[in-house]
């Protein structure tokens, strides 16, 4: 499993603003620290797989409110690049992922529930065959 770098997702952020606008800035380097370790630690000490890691990602970075802007866009990005880099691939539409995600940062959406969507959305490597 290939996990994100704390470098990987401040870069994801600042392309985020960039291209979408908002404030560049990190509130809390702590949070964002924590939020990148919550998929690993649900890897290793709860033997779950790449959906539940990229359900982590989204729910921890997005909850984390760690930028000052743009978490749940680099909450998204974020999720991405990890599935992708994990050479799996997911398809939501844009409506979806707003969806998910603004539920995400309003408290609607345990991170159980984000694993369940995130279960249909993404093909794993072995199921691309």
């Amino acid at each position: 499993m290939i996990f994100l770098l704390l470098e990987e997702v401040l870069e994801i952020h600042a392309r985020a603003i960039e291209e979408f606008g908002g404030f560049h800035g990190l509130l809390d380097e702590g949070r964002l620290m924590a939020a990148l370790m919550a998929p690993q630690n649900r890897y290793y000490y709860e033997n779950v797989g790449l959906v539940g890691c990229a359900a982590a990602y989204a729910f921890h970075i997005t909850q984390a409110h760690a930028f000052l802007d743009g978490n749940k866009r680099t909450g998204a990005a974020a999720t991405a690049a990890f599935i992708y880099s994990n050479d799996a691939t997911w398809d939501p539409t844009k409506e979806q992922l707003v969806d998910v995600f603004l539920k995400i940062a309003s408290g609607e959406l345990p991170r159980e529930q984000v694993e369940n969507i995130f279960g249909r959305w993404i093909v794993l490597p072995s199921e691309a065959d």
